[in-house]
């Protein structure tokens, strides 16, 4: 009878023992799960945020070929206007090079009328 009493008793323990056990297993698990629904609401919040980084990258990279596209177009037109500098120059410089010829013959056609005013001046006062 002790006998039985010792194995009632074992057997008693095991089960408390294995209850224990699956208490702890039952806790573990509840742990794992938090852990686990912790993590989800971690890579949602991260997938948001590379979402909104990705969005703005996006905006940025349309900005930057705008920006691209206004400042070929400002080269472009900053090449026409300088071209047109140029060929606005070489004119300016052959009007100048005309007038200076102009003033030239101006002061050589001055000349010869003060010395034809001079000679008649001379040819009336005698």
């Amino acid at each position: 009878m002790d006998a039985i009493k010792k194995k009632m008793q074992m057997l008693k323990l095991d089960k408390e023992n294995a209850l224990d056990r699956a208490e702890q297993a039952e806790a573990d698990k509840k742990a794992a799960e938090d852990r686990s629904k912790q993590l989800e609401e971690d890579i949602t919040a991260k997938e948001k945020l590379l979402r909104a980084s990705e969005d703005e990258r996006d905006r940025v990279l349309e900005e930057l070929h705008k920006a691209e596209d206004s400042l070929l177009a400002a080269d472009e037109t900053a090449a026409k206007l300088e071209d047109e500098l140029v060929s606005l120059q070489k004119k300016l410089k052959g009007t100048e090079d005309e007038l200076d010829k102009y003033s030239e013959a101006l002061k050589d056609a001055q000349e010869k009328l003060e010395l034809a005013e001079k000679k008649a001046t001379d040819v009336f006062a005698s």
